[in-house]
């Protein structure tokens, strides 16, 4: 569980005011945060990562306590079990794939399944202007993940890639979540990341939540994979059931295998 009581004194775009949210999250839960620009969503996200200082308040996370302002305790950004995506990769541009995830993972033994969950053995010895902004950011949710925190920060992660590359990180978003079980805040303007993702979406308007609802279970069906190939020509997977005949570049689909249930899109 997440335990967020903070007050915080900003300028939104409304004007200057007090961002003022209390919050809970329970464990394993991916909660979307959207507001107008200026709401006060990305200084949440930035007041638990604790790259930013409240007025007051206090945050638990699984009974651990990493700000308490009455207590003069407040955790620095390293010693917070957090993983943080912004909408820029902020990868090293000196560094390769693998180098950049190496240097977050503080000797974690799950660098290899990371890279292959996201699908970036081709390109581990890339550096980041060689690859796609689809690519870049699989690198930067892998960064974030290798380390197995507690919470997952994403801000913004899908705002610069087209709609193509922006599904396939959904999707990879979801297939990680689900496997891993993390406790994740996204923030976001799109309806496509809310629909897709969240199990809670939370409104913030001028540094309050004005509204906190559940959204509803997908109704995606499923069916069993007959045929599962890859196409060379357009670099996409084929996954074929007894209905439908479905292509994606999204590499967790070659994941799967004939046999395998497969979440039709809702």
């Amino acid at each position: 569980m997440i335990d967020v009581q903070l007050t915080y004194p900003r300028l939104f775009s409304e004007g200057a005011g007090m961002l003022a949210i209390k919050l809970q999250v329970p464990e394993k839960q991916l909660v979307a945060v959207v507001g107008a620009s200026g709401s006060g969503k990305t200084t949440l996200l930035r007041l638990l990562a604790g790259l930013e200082k409240p007025q007051s308040g206090a945050i638990t996370v699984q009974g651990q306590t990493w700000l308490d302002t009455a207590a003069r305790i407040s955790l620095p950004p390293q010693k917070r079990s957090i993983g943080f995506v912004f909408q820029d990769s902020a990868l090293f541009p000196n560094m390769t794939v693998l180098e950049n995830i190496r240097f977050a993972a503080a000797g974690s033994p799950l660098i290899s399944s990371l890279i292959e969950s996201v699908g970036l053995q081709p390109f581990i010895h890339q550096k980041p202007d060689k690859l796609s902004g689809g690519q870049r950011q699989r690198v930067a949710l892998a960064r974030a993940l290798v380390r197995r925190p507690q919470v997952l920060l994403l801000d913004e992660p899908f705002a610069a890639l087209d709609e193509s590359s922006g599904a396939e990180l959904r999707q990879t978003l979801l297939h990680l979540h689900q496997a891993w079980g993390t406790t994740t805040l996204l923030v976001s303007h799109h309806a496509d990341d809310v629909r897709t993702l969240a199990d809670r979406v939370i409104r913030l308007e001028y540094g309050k939540i004005i509204s906190d609802v559940p959204v509803p279970l997908k109704t995606a069906s499923q069916e069993i994979i007959r045929t599962l190939t890859f196409d060379h020509d357009t670099q996409t997977w084929v996954i074929g059931t007894d209905t439908t005949l479905l292509r994606s570049s999204n590499p967790v689909w070659g994941q799967y295998k004939p046999g395998d249930v497969f979440p039709l899109p809702a």
